[in-house]
């Protein structure tokens, strides 16, 4: 998976931040694999931030699918025809994968570091999780 490098950037900044560490991890085993930011071809997008930005700046490039779970984020990519998934998107994934058990003690987790998803999101991720 390409990361650009203002996400990166945003990511380690604080080495204490969780996940810090696991996308240190990520980027040593080349899972996750860091990249220039794109050159702009598009005006600037005053209401993200620069790693939210080289995100949907790569994927247009690619014609990728562009991870990003900020509202005004995803409302932009997919307006500018990206398909977007978010960190949601990406458990139920793993769990259809096989790749975790389950979703629930990970949502636990985002939660108790600030991460907020809305009880209506939290409900629609466990059943289509099937752990409701």
């Amino acid at each position: 998976m390409l990361v650009p490098h203002a996400v990166c950037i945003e990511c380690l900044a604080d080495p204490d931040k969780p996940g810090a560490q696991a996308i240190r991890d990520a980027l040593r085993a080349r899972i996750l694999i860091k990249t220039p930011d794109p050159t702009p071809i598009l005006p600037p997008f005053p209401v993200l931030d620069a790693g939210e930005s080289s995100a949907i700046r790569l994927a247009l490039k690619l014609s990728a699918l562009v991870l990003i779970d900020e509202k005004a984020g995803r409302k932009i990519a997919t307006n500018l025809g990206l398909s977007v998934v978010g960190s949601a998107g990406v458990l139920l994934a793993a769990k259809r994968r096989g790749l975790i058990d389950s979703v629930r003690p990970i949502l636990d987790s985002f939660a108790g570091n600030g991460y907020h998803f809305s009880d209506i999101l939290i409900r629609a991720i466990l059943t289509r999780a099937d752990e409701r």
